[in-house]
């Protein structure tokens, strides 16, 4: 057992050392005064119910004190925030999930809408490691893996409020390659920004795109997709330009479905962006399985043994107040 605010104990020892010379002070003031003399007062005292009435008072007022005492002690034990040392295993989620966003300019408004969600998702995970990586011609890492979810709402809203701007920020370090929307690439990029190989942990990626190539990229799409499933990635497509009014892009949409599907994934065309919520909550219950943590030493509050004795106090105390003043 510890004391975390292990100086209260004197704090109290000087109020109550105080407390105690006011008193005295005050009661031998009041001794100095003029008393009112008493005619025969031995025969008062020597009477049998003076004598048990005295003998009453004395232990109610005994009784009085030790309460008061009680009260005191659990008071100074409490104020001071006992507490104990204990070795906790955290209960971790073995997954691990890159959010790999097509930021090319046909994508941005889904994007939009891809980041709300996944900035209200965020709130949900209970030890998943997240990342986001974002890519045109070339990648870049927002944020590595983590399960800092404060820190992840924090980037997810900064890139919000990067497209919503006028001066295009978001594309910095994503332009440095031949061509635009360079899927192959971006998805290459996310599949080997998971740490830790060789551990049992599961590996996803949530890639994000309409498949609308533009330039030339170092690695097909195909490509990029035997190289996840090399690295035991399992790659979850998001299409938003799947849809009837975007038929001219079925090839490609055909094309994202059989490289997707190809590493154990799921393929989803997007035409409504309302339906994202579903899609990752698919996404987040597959390969759930929890894992123990390292043990970690916490300090914990331990008060419920000065608990009882502070009420137990308390009550004897306002119950023998009570008494007293009958």
């Amino acid at each position: 057992m510890e004391l975390i605010l292990w100086w209260m104990p004197l704090a109290w020892s000087v109020v109550i050392v105080v407390v105690v010379i006011l008193v005295r002070r005050r009661a031998r003031r009041s001794a100095s005064g003029a008393s009112l003399p008493i005619a025969h007062r031995d025969r008062l005292t020597s009477l049998p119910g003076y004598a048990r009435a005295v003998r009453r008072y004395r232990l109610l007022l005994a009784a009085t004190v030790a309460a008061l005492l009680l009260l005191l002690v659990a008071a100074v034990a409490l104020s001071a925030r006992p507490a104990a040392v204990t070795s906790v295993q955290p209960r971790m989620e073995n997954r691990d999930i890159v959010l790999c966003l097509d930021v090319s300019g046909s994508m941005v408004d889904y994007d939009k809408q891809v980041l709300d969600v996944f900035a209200d998702l965020a709130k949900r995970f209970t030890g998943e490691r997240i990342s986001l990586v974002i890519f045109n011609a070339s990648a870049v890492t927002r944020f590595p893996l983590t399960t800092d979810y404060d820190y992840v709402a924090e980037q997810l809203a900064d890139l919000r409020a990067e497209f919503d701007a006028d001066d295009n920020e978001y594309f910095s370090g994503t332009l440095f390659g031949n061509g635009s929307s360079l899927v192959g690439d971006g998805l290459a990029s996310c599949a080997v920004r998971f740490d830790s190989p060789g551990t049992d942990r599961s590996r996803s990626v949530v890639l994000v795109t309409d498949n609308l190539i533009a330039g030339e990229p170092v690695f097909t799409l195909a490509e990029a997709g035997a190289l996840a499933e090399d690295e035991g990635v399992r790659v979850y497509g998001i299409n938003p330009g799947d849809t009837a009014a975007k038929a001219y892009l079925a090839d490609l949409a055909t094309e994202f479905r059989t490289v997707v599907e190809g590493t154990g994934g799921v393929y989803f065309p997007l035409d409504d962006p309302d339906a994202i919520p579903s899609i990752v909550d698919r996404i987040t219950a597959e390969q759930a399985a929890a894992i123990t943590g390292e043990p970690e030493l916490m300090l914990l509050d331990e008060p419920a043994p000065w608990v009882l004795p502070a009420f137990l106090g308390l009550g004897g105390l306002f119950l023998l107040a009570w008494r007293l003043r009958r």
